[in-house]
């Protein structure tokens, strides 16, 4: 009896298996190449004649075939001098993805964000490697990335950035623009030019307008911008393709200008609740419910237009419930609320796969067992492709029950507004992906990253996307050290860059924690006499990855890539001095130590006049390069200028009140010096003057204080800043850690939380922000 239930288990898990692969099977019968081999050859090849000089390029062979094993390249050269290598691929993104694996693991090169190492060796060495991804998707991108990294770009920084994403073998993505096609259909629906006005949002803010967070907000949006998001995106799109990427394209989700309720009287609409206080002006769109037959008109209507002007993959994003809550919790109403929007994409086109983040089920009440299952399993099972977007720090497939079986894309986030700081959960997504891939009650059929923001940690993401193609990856350690290699590239003194990295890897990259962690430290919060800074790795062992990189450096000397990580590893240094510095102040207050306080209070702001010097010798860190981008698309004075205030409080106030403020602050030149000093030289001031008085001091009046005498004038500045790097970054790197790090021994040492455990409210709203 035992041996038969045993067996008929094994039969039921046997059986669960195959029909979840059936239903990936479809799915992955969608996220598929539809370029001929021919052009993904020639994409192929026009990415490594950009990355490359000619003489070299022409060393390499390409041939795509589309009968090899999805995700599957060969490599072969023979250890002649003059041999070619020759790769072979399924497609075009997994023949650029061959050709830098080459690069970085047989010639020790790397391609980043924030440079290249491309020193190739000669003759070009022997290989003969083959490889099948353990994915079947390699995802990016988060519906926030445009928003926080993308929105000044022009085709050339895309161009670069299209390379990138073949390189790393990416697969599937998402197309960034669609308020172009929205305007059209808004005007169908006879709104007049200021109704749409009021209801876009200017460039810094489409995410959150899209998400029925805010309205016209930074706006309103011009045509000229419109019009260029249009050929931008044709242009992104249409190279992506030819490489073999698929494209998910936007679907309604239910969010419409306030003035549909005065057209349709009779519909059902809800207003969506005040997001994080913004004014009525900007707040509180429409949402329409999807069982409401106007939403398949105005659907369809949107969807039949992007695929028109934009092609199809048949992979469309919807998420209706980002930020807010289904109107009832009954299981009918939520199936026939998934089934609704679902059957809209496919009046427009049957062949569609629903593309959800998943990030609606995360800590959030409403969304008990039953809800989820009972809104997954409404779409048909493999038509619906889930991301799991944090899954390294909050994983749903298993409180899901696997998406109800939906496959699903385990994905890194690690990134919040783009902020700056060195975090990242390097064990938890090695064992996370490796763990589910090996699960086979588990329907995963990719691996991804979808970052709020890009340009910081850069490893981290290189890491994620690299498990995504390679199955035997087992061991950070080991990777690491050839990724420190790759990107330094200097024949001599390697074991010091090695040793610095494996230190990074154990300290500021071994999160693993549940603290909402959002890049705001000390220096670039709002100042307030109640912060309570902690880290979760041990700082004088981290310190020690800063000597190593810094003797690394004179040794070898330094790469582009060699001089971003030492600006970037100090600038984490005086990051943690300066929390440790405040604590002491802070003790000094409380003491009523006038003569001490006043010494540590200097020493802060001084502080942050070397931390702005540092960023200053690195382009990487010009608050200027990204006003100025922003300030290029202005046609007239007074589009520029809306432009800067769209860039400008985004990195600040956020909302015209400080609605989110600091969310998405950078750790740039110019913005340290002039609003992250401004701020606290106010605040340090106020608390001087209280000590000398024998008063107390009251945090929300210079709360208050800052926001009209630093905050609010910051955002409608119009100061230029430094658009190239001035200064020498190695020697500025190695001055700046010296002289502090003598001086921080009399500072407080800070608490360590290694855990990072935190308490989450029963009812929770904004989860975007902390």
């Amino acid at each position: 009896m035992k041996t038969a239930i045993c067996l008929l288990f094994g039969l039921l898990v046997s059986l669960r298996f195959t029909q979840q692969q059936q239903h990936a099977a479809h799915i992955l019968e969608h996220v598929r190449p539809r370029t001929s081999e021919d052009r993904q050859q020639q994409a192929a090849e026009e990415v490594i004649g950009r990355l490359i000089p000619e003489e070299q390029a022409k060393q390499f062979r390409v041939r795509v075939d589309s009968s090899l094993d999805r995700n599957t390249f060969e490599i072969f050269k023979r250890d002649a001098a003059d041999q070619p290598v020759e790769i072979r691929a399924s497609s075009g993104v997994a023949a650029t993805k061959a050709f830098y694996h080459y690069l970085k693991y047989s010639c020790r090169c790397l391609v980043a964000w924030e440079g290249s190492q491309l020193q190739l060796p000669v003759p070009l060495p022997a290989i003969n490697v083959s490889m099948t991804a353990p994915s079947s998707i390699i995802y990016y991108q988060n519906v926030c990335t445009w928003s926080y990294s993308f929105t000044w770009w022009r085709w050339s920084q895309w161009r670069r950035h299209i390379d990138w994403m073949a390189l790393q073998g990416i697969t599937l993505s998402l197309a960034p623009f669609q308020e172009d096609v929205w305007t059209e259909v808004f005007l169908e629906y006879n709104l007049t030019k200021p109704q749409i006005d009021n209801h876009l949002s200017g460039p810094g803010f489409f995410a959150w307008q899209r998400m029925g967070n805010i309205r016209g907000w930074g706006g309103p949006l011009t045509k000229a911008f419109a019009n260029f998001g249009r050929n931008l995106q044709q242009r992104a799109v249409h190279e992506m393709r030819r490489l073999g990427m698929a494209l998910a394209l936007p679907a309604f989700a239910g969010h419409l200008p306030v003035q549909f309720r005065a057209l349709y009287p009779n519909v059902t609409f809800a207003n969506v609740s005040v997001w994080n206080n913004f004014p009525p002006q900007y707040a509180s769109p429409l949402f329409l419910d999807p069982t409401e037959p106007l939403f398949a008109e105005v659907g369809s209507r949107f969807l039949q237009r992007m695929v028109d002007v934009y092609g199809s993959d048949h992979v469309y994003f919807s998420d209706p419930f980002n930020e807010i809550d289904p109107a009832s919790p009954s299981g009918r109403y939520l199936s026939s609320v998934a089934s609704a929007i679902y059957g809209t994409m496919t009046r427009i086109d049957p062949a569609a796969v629903w593309l959800l983040q998943g990030w609606m089920f995360v800590k959030n009440p409403f969304w008990s067992a039953r809800a989820v299952r009972s809104f997954l399993t409404a779409v048909p099972v493999g038509r619906m492709l889930v991301l799991d977007l944090q899954a390294e720090q909050f994983p749903q497939y298993v409180r899901t029950a696997s998406y109800a079986g939906q496959p699903f894309i385990w994905c890194m986030l690690s990134n919040f507004g783009g902020t700056l700081g060195m975090l990242g959960s390097v064990e938890n997504v090695l064992r996370g992906i490796r763990e589910t891939r090996g699960n086979g009650t588990f329907t995963m059929v990719g691996t991804g990253i979808t970052p709020e923001g890009i340009n910081q940690n850069y490893g981290l993401y290189e890491f994620a996307l690299e498990m995504g193609w390679d199955a035997e990856l087992d061991s950070a350690e080991q990777w690491f050290d050839w990724y420190a290699a790759s990107r330094y590239g200097a024949p001599t003194s390697q074991g010091k860059a090695q040793q610095a990295w494996n230190i990074f890897r154990t300290t500021v990259y071994s999160y693993n924690g549940l603290e909402l962690m959002r890049g705001k430290y000390t220096f670039n919060r709002r100042p307030s006499s109640k912060l309570r800074p902690w880290v979760w790795y041990d700082v004088e062992t981290f310190n020690q990855g800063l000597d190593l990189l810094l003797s690394f450096a004179k040794d070898s000397g330094c790469n582009e890539l060699c001089t971003y990580d030492l600006v970037d590893v100090t600038r984490q240094f005086l990051q943690n001095t300066a929390d440790g510095l405040y604590l002491t102040l802070m003790d000094d207050y409380k003491d009523r130590d006038v003569a001490r306080f006043r010494v540590h209070a200097a020493l802060f702001l001084e502080l942050l006049t070397d931390l702005d010097r540092l960023l200053l010798t690195n382009e990487h860190f010009l608050l200027g390069k990204f006003l100025e981008s922003a300030r290029s698309f202005g046609e007239t004075s007074l589009e520029r200028q809306k432009y800067e205030y769209n860039a400008r409080v985004q990195l600040t106030l956020w909302g015209p009140q400080g609605q989110i403020v600091d969310y998405a602050n950078k750790q740039w030149a110019g913005m340290v010096r002039d609003f992250f000093r401004a701020r606290w030289s106010v605040f340090l001031g106020e608390l001087e003057q209280a000590l000398a008085a024998n008063a107390t001091i009251n945090d929300s009046k210079i709360r208050e204080n800052i926001f009209r005498t630093v905050e609010l004038p910051f955002t409608t500045d119009t100061r230029h800043y430094n658009t190239s790097a001035l200064g020498e970054p190695v020697e500025t790197a190695r001055f700046t850690y010296a002289k502090w790090a003598v001086k921080r021994s009399d500072f407080k040492t800070l608490p360590t939380n290694a855990t990072g455990k935190r308490t989450f409210s029963k009812r929770r709203r904004n989860r975007w922000i902390s």
